[in-house]
C-alpha cells in the first residue's frame, strides 16, 4: 500500500552547540585538543607562558623489516586441517605456531613529527623561571607505603638521599621534597616530570593533586588546588609493577603568571581551537587549525593592546631530527622516522614560516623570537618520502623544498582569508548532519565537568550529542580523500613508540573507524580506507599464493608497508579475514550512493579477489560434509579443552560469517551489473555448502564450530555477533530465532565483564541498536562516555583508542535510522532519555537523506530526501505512531512502500500518536 504524501523541495537550517570547552590549560596529552586536516594533525595544550602543540604527518613511521611468511605453506595447513579434523588441537596449534605464522619482526611505530614549543612573554612580567626540584629524600622499597608518608606532619629524616631512584619489582616507594612559593607572584604551577614507572600517586602539601599510569612519557600535572605561600611539600609515591622500575629522573616546577578569564575551546562546525586568556588587562587570544585547501597548520596569536605579542618559537623532537632556521623568519626540522639505529624508516621535513605584524624577529640561539608585534602567525607543513603506490619505493624529491612551498603560499594569503578558506572546506562536510537530544543545567558548563557530572550520574543528552559530533569531527579532521586510513589513533600520536604501533588492526579496529562514514553523511572520507584495501592487494596476493590460494589475504594487522602475513602468536594472528571484512566496506559504500562506477570498477573486482582466495581456503568438514574455514582464532580468545587453553579450530563462527557475507556481496554486485559466469557459479556452490552460525543449547551463538568451555567468558571480542553487526546476516525480523540466541549471547558476554574496554563496549552499542533494546543502548552508550572517555572526549581503551570515538558514532546513529534490512527504519531504538530531539542528514542505504523529529518520545516528522537512484523506498516507524495523511491503520501496513520521488527532492510524512484524533 502507498502512503499520500506531498513533495517539499526543504531548505531548512538547523543549529546546536558543537563546541568543547574548558577553564584551564591541558596538563596532559588527553586533555589537548585535536584538530586535523586529514594528512596532518595538531594537538594543542593552551598553555599560558609556555604552549605546546605537538604535530603530526600521517606518513611519519618506522620501516622494514616486516613480517613475511617463507615458502610455501600449504602442506602446514593440510596437516594442521588433519589435527583439528582428528580432534587433537593442541597438536594443530604447535604445528600452526612453530612452522606457519610469520615472525612479528619488532615495532614499526607511526611517530610524532615533533613539536612547535612557544614561550610567551607579557609586556612587565618577568620571564617565567621554571626550576628543577632537588633535595628528595626516599623511603625503601615495600610492598605498600602506609599513607602517613605523604603527609607534611611526618619525620622523614631517617630517609635516605635519593640518589638511587629505582623501584623494585611488585614494591613501592615514596620520595619527598620541598619547596618555596610565593603565591602572591603566581597564579599557581605546574609539575613536570620525567617518565616514573608504572604508576605514581602525587600528594602537595599532603594532598593528593594527580596520578600517573603510563610509564614510557612525561606528565605534566597543575598542582595549584594545593600550593601554599612560603614552604610546600611534594611527595610521590611509586609503584611498580614488573621489570626496571624508577622514579622520575628530572621533576621541574614551572610558576603559572596571573591571568584571568581563562578558555580554551575546540568549535568542532569549525575546527579551529581558540585559547583566550587575560594578563594585565590584556586579552590575549591564539587560533589554531589546519587547513586542509592550503596544507597547513596555521597558528595566530593577537592581543587587545598593540605591541603586546612577544613569543619565541621553536621547532622539537625527541630523537631522529635536527632543527634549523632559515633566515629570521623560518625554520625546519629534517629526520627520519627509525626506532634508534634499527627500523630506518620514512624521510620527513617541516617547514615553519612566522608572519608577524608589528614589532621585530630575529632567529638566534635555536629559536626565532618575535618582540612587541601586534599579531603573529605561525606556518607549518611537511612532506615526506612515503609512496602509497608503491610503500617499498621512496619519492625522490626536496622535501623541505616541498613543505616550504606550501607555507611560502600559504604566507602569501591574508590570514582572514586562509582561515575561511579552511572552515568552508571543513563545513562543508561536517554541517551536513544536525543533532539535537535535549538541554539540561550541565550544558552550560565546561566540558571536563560536564564529563564528570555525567560520570557522577547527571543526565546531560546534549553532551551525548557531543560525543556523536565529535566523533564525525575526529574522522573529517583524520580522513580526507588521497590521504592514509585514520590509524589506532586517528592521525593524532605523540609517542615515538605508539601502543600497539598506533597501527591498522584490521580484525574490528580499522573497520569500526569506518562505521560511521556512510550514515553520517562523511562518504567522501571512506576513500582512503578503499585506496588502502587497493594497495593490500599487492602484497595480499603474494601470501595468498603461500598458502595455496588465488585471490588475496591480509592478516589481523598492517601498517602503511602493506604487508599481509599472519604474524605473532595463534591467539590473535592465525586470522586471514583482514581483507573479507575490508572488502564488505566496498560493497556498503555503494548500497548507500549507488554509485554504479564505484561498484564496477572498483567494489566488484575486490569482492571478487576476496572471494577466490576463500573458494580455495575452505575446506569440506568430513563430519558434515559442509565447506569451513580454518585453521583460525576468534580473534584473540581462548577455549579450554582436557585442561588446555587453546585458540585454534576449523569452522569458527566469525570466518564462516564473514565468508557468507563476502560470497552474498559478490553475488549481489554481479547481479546489479548483469555477470554470471564460471566464478558467480562457483560461488553460489559454495555458498550453499557454507557451514551456518549454530546456536548452543544453552541458547547462545556457538564461538566455535563446537561448544568449548570459555577461558574468558567476559571477552572483549564478540566475534561471533559478526553477523548481527556489522553484517546484516542477523536480523529481528528476517531471523527472529537467530537474533534471540544473539541477545542471550550478549547478555551473557556482558554479565562477565565483556564491554570493558572503549571500542568493545562501543560495539555493544551497536549490538542493542540493531536488537531494537533502546534503554539497552542507551545504557552502554552511558557507560563508554562514563567510563571510557578521557577528558579531551577521546575514546580511552585505555590508553586512547580512536574507534571507540568512531563506533560510538555509529552506535548513535544506528539508534536513530537503520536501513540495514531493505528498509528505512525511523527511529528504531530511541530511548527515554531523548524524548525530544531531532536529527537531520543522515544518510541511509538506498540513496536517501533523511531528517526526523520527535517529541515526548514519538516521531513527528520525516524528511526522506532522494540523493540518488529512482526507487520506491520501503519505510518502517515506531508502533506509537501512524501516519497522519493515510489514515491507515499501521499495525496493517508498517513497513509499507511509500512513494519515490525525483532526485534531489524531499518527501515529508507527519506522524500524530497512535489513536489520537
Amino acid at each position: 500500500m502507498l502512503v499520500p504524501a506531498h513533495l517539499l523541495i526543504v531548505d531548512a537550517a538547523f543549529g546546536g552547540p558543537c563546541e568543547l570547552w574548558y577553564a584551564r590549560p591541558a596538563d596532559e596529552w588527553t586533555e589537548a585538543l585535536p584538530v586535523g586536516n586529514g594528512r596532518m594533525g595538531a594537538m594543542v595544550f593552551g598553555g599560558i607562558q609556555e604552549e605546546r602543540i605537538q604535530l603530526n604527518e600521517e606518513s611519519v613511521w618506522a620501516g622494514p623489516p616486516t613480517p613475511s611468511h617463507k615458502g610455501n605453506l600449504k602442506a602446514v595447513l593440510d596437516e594442521a586441517r588433519r589435527l583439528l579434523f582428528a580432534g587433537n588441537p593442541a597438536a594443530a596449534q604447535d604445528l600452526i605456531a612453530n612452522r606457519f605464522m610469520a615472525e612479528h619482526e619488532g615495532r614499526r611505530s607511526y611517530q610524532t613529527l615533533g613539536d612547535l614549543v612557544i614561550q610567551q612573554e607579557y609586556p612587565g612580567i618577568p620571564p617565567t623561571q621554571i626550576s628543577t626540584l632537588a633535595g628528595w629524600k626516599r623511603s625503601a622499597d615495600v610492598s605498600e607505603c602506609p599513607q602517613f608518608w605523604v603527609t607534611p606532619d611526618f619525620d622523614d629524616a631517617a630517609w635516605k638521599e635519593a640518589t638511587d631512584r629505582s623501584v623494585a619489582q611488585n614494591s613501592e616507594a615514596v620520595f619527598r621534597t620541598t619547596f618555596r612559593f610565593d603565591k602572591s607572584a603566581h597564579a599557581g604551577a605546574v609539575l613536570h616530570l620525567s617518565p616514573i614507572d608504572d604508576e605514581s600517586a602525587i600528594y602537595v602539601n599532603g594532598f593528593l593533586i594527580g596520578r600517573t599510569t603510563q610509564y614510557d612519557r612525561p606528565h605534566a600535572i597543575d598542582i595549584s588546588a594545593a600550593l601554599q605561600s612560603g614552604d610546600n611539600l611534594v611527595a610521590i609515591r611509586v609503584r611498580n609493577f614488573g621489570g626496571p622500575g624508577h622514579f622520575a629522573e628530572t621533576v621541574r616546577l614551572r610558576p603559572i603568571v596571573q591571568h584571568a578569564a581563562y578558555r580554551r575551546s575546540l568549535d568542532l562546525s569549525t575546527a579551529v581551537a581558540t585559547t583566550m586568556f587575560e594578563v594585565s588587562d590584556v586579552v590575549y587570544r591564539r587560533e589554531v587549525f589546519v587547513s586542509h585547501p592550503d596544507d597547513v597548520i596555521a597558528v595566530r596569536f593577537t592581543a587587545t593592546q598593540r605591541k603586546s605579542v612577544a613569543l619565541r618559537l621553536k621547532l622539537a623532537r625527541p630523537e631522529g631530527a635536527q632543527f634549523q632556521l632559515i633566515g629570521n623568519s623560518g625554520a625546519a626540522l629534517i629526520g627520519r622516522a627509525s626506532h634508534g639505529e634499527q627500523n630506518p624508516g620514512v624521510k620527513f621535513a617541516a617547514a615553519m614560516r612566522v608572519v608577524n605584524v608589528g614589532g621585530t624577529i630575529r632567529g638566534s640561539s635555536g629559536e626565532i623570537e618575535v618582540m612587541g608585534a601586534n599579531s603573529v602567525t605561525v606556518l607549518i607543513s611537511a612532506a615526506t618520502d612515503y609512496n602509497k603506490r608503491d610503500p617499498r619505493s621512496p619519492m625522490a624529491m626536496d622535501l623541505l623544498a616541498v613543505a616550504s612551498a606550501k607555507v611560502d603560499a600559504a604566507a602569501n594569503r591574508e590570514y582572514e582569508q586562509l582561515k575561511a578558506r579552511s572552515v568552508e572546506d571543513h563545513s562543508a562536510l561536517f554541517s551536513r548532519v544536525s543533532l539535537f537530544l535535549g538541554q539540561a543545567p550541565e550544558s552550560s558548563f565546561p566540558t571536563d565537568v560536564r564529563l564528570r557530572n555525567y560520570a557522577d550520574g547527571k543526565r546531560d543528552p546534549a553532551l551525548e550529542a557531543l560525543y556523536f559530533q565529535f566523533g564525525r569531527y575526529l574522522l573529517v579532521c583524520s580522513s580526507r580523500p588521497h590521504d592514509l586510513p585514520a590509524n589506532l589513533q586517528g592521525v593524532w600520536n605523540e609517542h615515538m613508540v605508539a601502543p600497539w604501533n598506533s597501527d591498522y588492526h584490521t580484525n574490528i579496529n580499522l573497520q569500526m573507524n569506518y562505521w560511521l562514514a556512510e550514515v553520517t553523511n562523511l562518504s567522501e572520507c571512506h576513500d582512503p580506507l578503499f585506496d588502502f584495501t587497493d594497495m593490500l592487494r599487492i602484497n595480499g596476493r603474494v601470501t595468498a599464493r603461500q598458502f595455496g590460494c588465488q585471490g588475496f589475504v591480509v592478516g589481523h594487522t598492517t601498517d602503511l608497508w602493506g604487508w599481509c602475513a599472519l604474524s605473532g602468536l595463534p591467539v590473535w594472528g592465525m586470522w586471514p579475514h583482514g581483507g573479507g571484512w575490508l572488502s564488505a566496506h566496498f560493497m556498503e559504500h555503494y548500497r548507500f550512493t549507488l554509485d554504479l562506477d564505484f561498484l564496477r570498477d572498483r567494489a566488484y573486482p575486490i569482492l571478487k579477489e576476496s572471494a577466490e582466495f576463500y573458494l580455495d581456503w575452505l575446506t569440506e568438514d568430513p563430519e558434515t560434509g559442509l565447506l569451513v574455514s580454518g585453521p583460525t582464532t576468534s580473534p584473540e580468545n581462548t577455549y579450554i579443552l582436557d585442561g588446555k587453553h587453546l585458540n585454534l579450530s576449523m569452522g569458527t563462527t566469525m570466518d564462516q560469517q564473514i565468508i557468507r557475507e563476502n560470497f552474498e556481496n559478490v553475488l549481489e554486485a554481479a547481479r546489479i551489473l548483469s555477470i554470471r559466469d564460471a566464478f558467480t557459479l562457483r560461488v553460489e556452490s559454495a555458498l550453499a555448502k557454507l557451514s551456518p552460525t549454530r546456536v548452543g543449547p544453552d541458547g547462545r551463538i556457538l564461538e566455535w564450530a563446537r561448544q568449548y568451555e570459555e577461558a574468558e567468558p567476559g571477552h572483549r571480542h564478540m566475534s561471533h555477533l559478526y553477523a548481527l553487526h556489522p553484517s546484516n546476516q542477523i536480523g529481528m525480523d528476517r531471523t527472529p530465532d537467530l537474533a534471540k540466541a544473539a541477545r542471550k549471547t550478549l547478555e551473557s558476554r556482558l554479565a562477565s565483564g565483556g564491554g570493558h574496554t572503549g571500542w568493545s563496549r562501543a560495539w555493544v552499542i551497536n549490538f542493542w541498536a540493531r536488537l531494537r533494546e533502546a534503554e539497552n543502548a542507551h545504557e552502554n552508550l552511558r557507560l563508554l562516555l562514563a567510563k571510557s572517555t578521557l577528558t579531551n572526549l577521546f575514546d580511552n581503551h585505555p590508553p586512547f583508542q580512536i574507534d571507540g570515538n568512531f563506533g560510538g558514532c555509529a552506535g548513535v546513529a544506528e539508534m536513530l535510522l537503520q536501513s540495514h534490512e531493505d528498509r528505512i527504519a525511523l527511529l528504531p531504538c530511541l530511548p527515554r532519555a531523548w524524548p525530544n530531539g531531532y536529527v537531520a542528514g543522515l544518510r541511509a542505504r538506498g540513496g536517501w537523506e533523511v531528517s526526523q523529529w520527535w517529541s515526548d518520545g514519538k516521531l513527528t516528522k520525516t524528511l526522506l530526501k532522494r540523493i540518488a537512484g529512482d526507487g520506491a523506498p520501503i519505510i518502517s516507524w515506531p508502533q506509537n505512531v501512524v501516519p497522519t495523511a493515510a489514515r491507515i491503520n499501521s499495525k496493517d501496513c508498517n513497513p509499507l512502500e511509500i512513494p519515490s520521488v525525483p532526485r534531489g527532492s524531499t518527501l515529508e510524512i507527519r506522524f500524530a500518536a497512535r489513536g489520537a484524533n
